[in-house]
């Protein structure tokens, strides 16, 4: 990691739905099949912002999933706690007008309902099961990690 370069917060967010299959955006810029996310704004939490990302990209309202440690919040000294992502990675970002990187909150979601309406801001949304994403293009580490949540038990238990 090039500690020169700016770092920007991004959530995003896997979708899981019931029959265990995930929520899949076709990212216009990219070409290529990504979990819906975008920059954590200014006036958001992180928690806030997958949540935003994934109704504004497909129009479904979602959930984050686990628990949260409410004994740490604190009313009074206006401390709240958050969820803790699933995975963060950092991804370099080779945009035009400059190299940066996102510094990326990724989270398990699950749809409040299914009614896909996907948005100007991707070609395409969808739910695929694992069998489905073989042929999709994808980044390599994503395929992993996909590989990885379609295999976790324990995830598709917390449904």
């Amino acid at each position: 990691m090039d500690p020169r370069l700016p770092k920007q917060l991004t959530a995003s967010g896997f979708v899981l739905h019931p029959e265990r299959k995930l929520l899949l955006v076709h990212h216009k810029k990219l070409g290529v099949w990504l979990y819906p996310g975008g920059h954590v704004e200014a006036n958001e939490s992180p928690d806030d912002a997958v949540v935003r990302e994934i109704l504004e990209e497909t129009g479904i309202q979602t959930r984050i999933l686990g628990s949260l440690d409410v004994e740490l919040a604190d009313p009074v000294a206006d401390v709240h706690v958050l969820h803790t992502p699933y995975r963060i990675l950092c991804e370099r970002i080779n945009d035009p007008k400059g190299p940066h990187y996102h510094i990326d909150m990724i989270y398990l979601c699950v749809p409040l309902d299914t009614s896909l309406k996907a948005s100007s801001e991707v070609h395409a949304a969808r739910f695929f099961g694992k069998d489905e994403v073989a042929d999709l293009k994808l980044f390599p580490n994503f395929r992993v990690l996909l590989q990885r949540v379609f295999a976790d038990d324990a995830i598709w238990r917390s449904l």
